[in-house]
């Protein structure tokens, strides 16, 4: 697999949208949050899905460019039409909304719909931690994205519908969680495809609805299916698939889960908390990092080496693979090659 570094990586990226017509600020945001994921160490979110964007922009369901329009507003909540721009330009702006909201009214919520894929959800809900702000960030796939079985069913209904929560902390690294509702987010079904491996029984469901390790069952029709996170207990992961499908899905008007649905739409409800209305926030820093140092000092088990918070992990690898470069899959690298090279875009040989 070639190693690229993250520098490079982010301006094969930018080339190839602006080759798209892409204006410049997006194709450079875009590029910068899918690196940010494979520094990070969340590949299914990295650079892999640069060719995804590439066909949907080509296909014109995403139209770059197009400024997100507020359609309904008060003082503390806002519901935004993204008019299919890419996902990670209307999610930003969502989220510099709902912060700036919060910021006069103590807490706001801001949905959205019509907006294209918004990649990793960590990457918004930081922005508000990093200003001593709580946030909470759900997306589903509009109901247009069927590939995860409900708990004691065999066939896809229900998108990976992610939850990510976001808190200031002392510590260099805040606290930072990202989820799927379902045992595996699609991309790391994606990237498993990519490197020609297995994936590990418990993942996924063939369109029999028979356990399977082949990833290729996800992506051929019929298609198979995710299962929902928990395993034996699935119906918990279920019920919060559940959440994200009625407050992305219906709440934010995105569309949900239906035989009808049709395009694809990251619906996006985000609630951002002002930490001050409630209590000071270097007192709140100082509590949130005696929580974790108490978590962290239980003993640990065989084989690991620490407990770490969720955003721990993250950075840990985010300081590897800036010094090291970052691992592609082949398929993944040669896809991304060949699209650089349809556009004219020069990439040197690996």
């Amino acid at each position: 697999m070639p190693r690229i570094s993250a520098a490079e990586l982010r301006s094969l990226g930018v080339q190839v949208f602006e080759a798209l017509r892409v204006p410049h600020e997006e194709a450079v945001w875009v590029a910068e949050l899918l690196v940010r994921a494979n520094l990070v160490g969340h590949d299914s979110h990295g650079a892999i899905r640069i060719p995804q964007y590439a066909q949907a922009i080509r296909s014109a369901l995403v139209k770059p460019g197009v400024p997100p329009e507020i359609v309904k507003e008060a003082p503390a909540m806002a519901l935004i039409d993204g008019h299919w721009g890419l996902g990670q330009v209307v999610a930003r702006y969502a989220m510099e909304l709902a912060i700036r909201k919060a910021r006069e009214t103590k807490i706001s919520s801001v949905c959205a719909y019509n907006l294209y894929h918004v990649g990793r959800l960590a990457d918004y809900t930081r922005m508000a931690a990093e200003q001593d702000l709580a946030a909470i960030m759900m997306v589903n796939g509009g109901g247009a994205s069927p590939i995860v079985a409900p708990f004691g069913g065999t066939t896809g209904r229900l998108s990976t519908n992610p939850i990510s929560l976001a808190f200031p902390g002392g510590a260099p690294v805040p606290f930072l969680f990202d989820m799927a509702t379902s045992v595996v987010a699609e991309g790391k079904v994606r990237v498993t495809r990519n490197r020609g491996e297995r994936t590990p029984e418990g993942w996924l469901l063939d369109n029999q609805g028979r356990p399977t390790t082949d990833p290729n069952a996800l992506y051929q029709e019929p298609r198979g299916a995710i299962l929902p996170l928990g395993g034996r207990a699935g119906h918990k992961g279920f019920g919060l698939a559940m959440a994200v499908e009625i407050l992305g899905g219906i709440l934010a008007r995105a569309g949900y889960a239906s035989p009808g649905a049709g395009r694809f739409s990251n619906g996006t409800f985000i609630v951002v908390i002002e930490i001050s209305a409630f209590v000071d926030p270097g007192q709140f820093r100082t509590e949130i990092d005696d929580l974790l140092a108490y978590v962290k000092s239980a003993p640990t088990a065989p084989g690991v080496e620490a407990i770490r918070y969720p955003g721990e992990p993250e950075a840990r690898e985010q300081q590897r693979r800036e010094r090291d470069g970052i691992l592609l899959e082949d398929e993944t690298w040669q896809q991304i090659v060949a699209l650089a090279q349809e556009l004219g875009i020069a990439v040197a040989a690996r």
